[in-house]
């Protein structure tokens, strides 16, 4: 009897223990019963999460029951619940905003009169102090085949027919997609930072290029069994084309060869990698505070150039205790972008910034040969500090473009001088191909604490963080960590090496 009840209570405590692991919901609007993304979600003082793309959120390990949570979004009632009385999918209502006449007078303002004033305030509005913040930082990348097409127009080289580069191209994915997870402090400002990773994870899909490796690896050896004393190797494509002797090729090969390397070496490799790791991640979100709405020479220039957009000021909308614009922008005379913000009625903040291009920002065609930057949008969301300040809380931005080969490829083996020669080996194809890739990043800033100027320049960074690389998704990595939860894609997420070991 005893061991039976303290197994009963060992049940019940894991199921308790486990829920605490697993509180989580859907935010949606009670009205449209649509998802929202990127609310906040405040479970104690500075304390709060972010809901995904798909409006997902989970409160931290240990979250107790009777613990009130505070829900607000750009547009929707301020809304607090008790995590015992969440479920599945949380609906909060929609802001309803009576203005008084008086109110409207004050504040009827023209979209570009709004803008004039953003950016009028923005050295009193935003925070450019030097701080600490504790951050999570997404990058997705995706790469998309829409087309690969090789005909085999002539070949004297009997291995290697339309059979072979079909069978070849079958085993070269149409989509990959990976993810990079960081958790880490900022220290600085927007002129000036140091970043300490904490904690990164490489969900990474090889883009898998077997059936290309396999037709060069093929023609590489057809090649050099052909070679020989006053032989050469020809690639060309159009009127376009590259020569290559005997030794120059048979050098090339031998130095493509890896070369097994001592500890010393690796070990040194490593260092160099976590190095190159917080590199990137520095360069990440420098990036992006250099593409804050206010700077000059962005690429989004809806505040620098707006005389060649239209502006409509669509209506209001509660933020806490303020009242905000809000404001749809689309372009004329040509411009590249459509979108929303919402500026504060007092002080002219803005809040948020949602923006997306209408057209290909760049275009180029030239001998079969094209691409396209096609994709450009983002967000950006900035909340106030206890000083009135507004600080960055979410920014998002996505950026892709299209490429296209629509060519002849010709590979010749002659053996001779420029002028006689002879063709030992011939292969002609035909290319078609289109590929798309976009990349993604989204940062989320959590705590913000102020940093002194002597704090600041005596921080010392270094590269002594957690980073693993996995081919799935891995929850447990994050286990006690505040991140922002894994969108669907994420979670199921499997490397296409691992997909063909489970084959």
């Amino acid at each position: 009897m005893r061991t039976l009840i303290i197994k009963a209570l060992l049940l019940i405590s894991s199921s308790v223990f486990s829920q605490q692991l697993e509180i989580s919901a859907v935010l949606a609007d009670a009205q449209t019963k649509e998802i929202i993304p990127f609310a906040t979600i405040q479970y104690g003082e500075n304390k709060g999460v972010v809901t995904n793309d798909e409006g997902v959120f989970v409160l931290p390990e240990g979250t107790l029951a009777e613990t009130k949570i505070k829900i607000s979004s750009l547009g929707y009632e301020e809304t607090e619940i008790a995590v015992s009385a969440l479920k599945d999918t949380l609906f909060i209502k929609p802001s309803s905003i009576a203005l008084t006449e008086v109110f409207l007078s004050d504040k009827n303002l023209t979209g570009e009169e709004i803008l004039e004033r953003v950016m009028a305030n923005i050295d009193s509005n935003y925070n450019f102090d030097l701080t600490k913040k504790r951050f999570f930082y997404r990058s997705s990348f995706f790469n998309n085949i829409s087309r690969l097409d090789m005909e085999v127009e002539e070949s004297t080289i009997p291995e290697i027919d339309q059979k072979f580069v079909n069978n070849a191209l079958s085993q070269i994915p149409r989509y990959v997609d990976s993810y990079t997870e960081y958790l880490g402090d900022f220290y600085g400002n927007y002129e000036e930072q140091k970043i300490q990773p904490i904690k990164i994870a490489n969900l990474y899909n090889p883009t898998n290029e077997e059936g290309v490796e396999e037709l060069g690896e093929r023609l590489e050896q057809i090649i050099k069994d052909n070679l020989g004393e006053d032989t050469y190797v020809k690639v060309k494509s159009g009127l376009l084309g590259v020569k290559m002797d005997s030794e120059e090729f048979l050098e090339d090969m031998e130095a493509a060869e890896p070369k097994e390397k001592t500890p010393e070496e690796k070990a040194k490799d490593s260092i160099k990698r976590y190095e190159s790791i917080a590199k990137g991640l520095k360069y990440r979100i420098g990036s992006n505070l250099k593409g804050m709405f206010w700077q000059e020479d962005l690429t989004l220039d809806v505040f620098e150039k707006s005389r060649k957009y239209e502006f409509e000021v669509a209506g209001y909308t509660q933020i806490g205790n303020d009242i905000a614009y809000v404001i749809n922008f689309e372009p004329k005379r040509g411009a590249d972008f459509k979108g929303k913000m919402f500026v504060s009625t007092e002080d002219f903040g803005l809040y948020r910034l949602d923006y997306e291009n209408v057209k290909p920002l760049k275009k180029f065609k030239l001998f079969g040969v094209s691409n396209k930057e096609d994709v450009y949008s983002g967000k950006m969301i900035f909340a106030k500090n206890e000083s009135g300040k507004y600080n960055p809380k979410y920014i998002e931005r996505s950026a892709g473009n299209t490429f296209g080969v629509d060519r002849p490829l010709t590979l010749l083996v002659k053996k001779g001088s420029w002028i006689w020669n002879k063709r030992l080996k011939e292969l002609d194809l035909e290319m078609d191909i289109i590929a798309s890739n976009v990349s993604k990043s989204q940062w989320i800033i959590y705590d913000d604490e102020s940093l002194s100027k002597d704090a600041y320049a005596s921080l010392e960074t270094n590269n002594n963080f957690d980073y693993k690389e996995f081919k799935k998704y891995n929850a447990e990595f994050w286990d006690g960590y505040n991140i922002m939860e894994p969108n669907e894609a994420i979670k199921s997420f499997s490397s296409l090496d691992e997909s063909a070991e489970a084959e």
